[in-house]
């Protein structure tokens, strides 16, 4: 088990500077992680119109704080998206970001980048590594209990819950990541004997068959992603 914080890294320098400077990306994990994804906390200025256009992985986006508008460049799609909505982009989605409002979001990336990434002149990153197998366009889920299945194809599950007092983290075959969104609480490894205090915006990473602890001050809200196999 391993517990990162969005302000450990962000003090520590590990925060990219995006559109100048008004978007930040802070990767907290990365491809030597091992995970099978990457994951990053993403900020936009109030304002920002940000192009994008990932041609070598799927991105799944869950956001956190704020709202903005989300348009598909090539098929004159758009959307209006808030503190519930979720969407994933891929090879084929020429897209951009507009926001209302200063927002957060977890970016999280099939393949995993390596974090030191900027974007090319359309938007993208080169590649690194296999391309999951999707196929088709966009989607935006514009729902509280939106999720991530592996039917989606784009490498991983993700999903929204909230925990409350004592919980057992699920037991996973694969590696897993835990994105508490707020609050405070404590982890363990049961039977450790010790506990390790996390805080709102911190990510707890976890192994394959890993059992791990957690219990919260008050009802905390977290989203978890796992690899699929």
């Amino acid at each position: 088990m391993i517990i990162r914080s969005v302000a450990e890294y962000q003090a520590s320098g590990r925060t990219v500077g995006l559109a100048g400077g008004r978007a930040t990306s802070t990767r907290l994990i990365t491809a030597q992680d091992g995970m099978g994804f990457s994951l990053a906390f993403v900020t936009l200025e109030k304002g920002l119109s940000f192009d994008l256009w990932y041609k070598h992985h799927w991105e799944t986006n869950f956001v956190l704080v704020g709202s903005a508008r989300l348009a598909d460049m090539g098929r004159g799609d758009s959307w209006e998206l808030d503190h519930d909505s979720v969407y994933l982009v891929g090879p084929t989605d020429r897209h951009r970001l507009e926001a209302h409002t200063p927002i957060e979001v977890l970016s999280v990336f099939c393949p995993a980048v390596n974090g030191d990434e900027v974007h090319d002149a359309d938007g993208s990153y080169p590649p690194t590594g296999h391309t999951p197998p999707r196929q088709g366009s966009m989607v935006v889920r514009n729902q509280r209990e939106a999720s991530v299945a592996a039917k989606d194809g784009v490498g991983l599950t993700a999903a929204r819950t909230e925990l409350s007092g004592p919980t057992e983290l699920p037991i996973r075959p694969v590696p897993s990541a835990h994105y508490f969104c707020a609050g405070s609480g404590s982890v363990q490894i049961p039977g450790s004997g010790s506990r390790t205090e996390v805080s709102g915006r911190s990510v707890v990473l976890v192994e394959p068959g890993e059992e791990v602890r957690f219990d919260a001050d008050r009802p905390t809200p977290v989203v978890t992603f796992a690899a699929v196999q």
